[in-house]
């Protein structure tokens, strides 16, 4: 039998502008990725390994929340550390912080 187990990690962080964030984030990845939007409820998912294997993300205010659902321990690492690094840099003057959860 196949093993089906992932693993989900979630983050928030606050931003000045965390729509614009998400937007940026977006259409940087749509010709790598086929990205699922919802502007009206501000919401996407970014299928970083399969629809199974991805990211969600939500705009909560001034907040953006994100849940990954990976694999394995090593690509969940890999995953925080790209939508960090992608995220702080879109955030132009702003300082992001990220602080991952299980679940």
């Amino acid at each position: 039998m196949e093993s089906t187990m992932s693993i989900t990690t979630t983050a928030t962080t606050a931003s000045n502008d965390a729509p614009r964030l998400l937007r940026t984030l977006c259409n940087h990845w749509r010709h790598k990725f086929e990205i699922t939007r919802d502007d009206e409820d501000s919401h996407a998912f970014i299928p970083f390994q399969g629809e199974d294997n991805g990211a969600d993300f939500f705009v909560e205010g001034d907040t953006l929340r994100i849940v990954l659902t990976q694999p394995d321990a090593d690509s969940i690492e890999r995953y925080q550390q790209v939508i960090e690094n992608h995220l702080q840099r879109f955030a132009r003057e702003e300082t992001l912080t990220f602080d991952w959860q299980p679940g």
